[in-house]
């Protein structure tokens, strides 16, 4: 009688195993079940974000004067940001993948590359704190955000090189999704870009800490940057077609569109009549 290999007894155990956690992915973009995992975390994450944002404000700029553990703005952006980048370059140019190669993954890895270029080491360095500012930015929403931006990075880096197998054909470059993916996500960038621009330059002269916004959308919108950064995500998200745009423009919108209600009313708290009368939306010019 032929014995059989540990290899052939410990096969049943592992399809049992795999078995066991495909159950937990109840999200099931793909045949891989770590994959689908991975895609049901991010969907729980939309959820945590929206619930923690509504019950409280995240604890940074106008918002993180109350918090204990906190660093200079800086520091604090530099951080939450910083495991986008890692955990993108590990997960796309590290590791395998099948289409890596094809010119569209590359064309979105390189949009990945420029946004957090900007987000995670040019911004931070442009920021212009008040000289009499003490740090404001709590160390909950820079390390606890880890949890969004380092599945936001490998989610964004398997989809490109593995899973989105519509990005490895020649045909999705001139899709109607690509092309204007890609229109709304550079003309929001660019917008992104010059609203920072605009905030930054209330600090230019010495004043108060805090002032009323002036020019481009913030004359209709309290949180014309907010606005600007849901613009560029939905743009990835038509360009990428994946979980992974769908991902961050979500969990973009459950932590933005609530604390543009609560910025709305700190300025109308802060400035009473005076910014009342500028008659501003909320979020999105001249609807809400």
């Amino acid at each position: 009688m032929r014995r059989r290999s540990a290899a052939q007894d410990e096969a049943p155990e592992a399809k049992l195993e795999a078995e066991r956690w495909r159950h937990l992915a109840l999200v099931r973009i793909s045949p891989s079940t770590n994959f689908n995992l991975l895609c049901t975390w991010a969907a729980l994450l939309v959820l945590i974000t929206g619930l923690a944002e509504c019950s409280s404000s995240t604890a940074y700029g106008k918002f993180g004067n109350e918090s204990l553990f906190s660093v200079p703005p800086r520091v604090g952006w530099w951080l939450m940001e910083l495991p986008v980048t890692i955990s993108f370059l590990y997960s796309f140019f590290y590791l395998p993948g099948p289409q890596k190669q094809a010119l569209a993954p590359r064309i979105c890895a390189a949009v990945m590359c420029l946004h957090y270029s900007y987000r995670g080491w040019i911004y931070p360095y442009l920021l212009r704190p008040h000289p009499g500012a003490r740090s404001n930015f709590s160390l909950m929403p820079a390390l606890g955000g880890w949890l969004v931006t380092i599945t936001h990075g490998y989610l964004n880096g398997r989809w490109f090189a593995e899973f989105g197998l519509h990005l490895g054909r020649k045909k999705w470059l001139s899709d109607v999704r690509f092309l204007l993916g890609l229109l709304l996500y550079f003309s929001g960038f660019i917008a992104l870009v010059y609203h920072d621009y605009l905030m930054r330059e209330l600090r230019s002269s010495p004043g108060p800490r805090y002032r009323i916004p002036h020019g481009g959308l913030f004359d209709y919108a309290t949180q014309a940057v907010y606005f600007c950064e849901l613009w560029t995500w939905l743009g990835f998200f038509l360009m990428s077609w994946g979980p992974n745009g769908l991902f961050i423009f979500l969990v973009s919108c459950a932590n933005l569109i609530p604390r543009s209600v609560a910025s709305h009313q700190w300025y109308v708290k802060t400035f009473g009549q005076e910014y009342e009368q500028l008659q501003r939306a909320f979020l999105v010019p001249f609807i809400w």
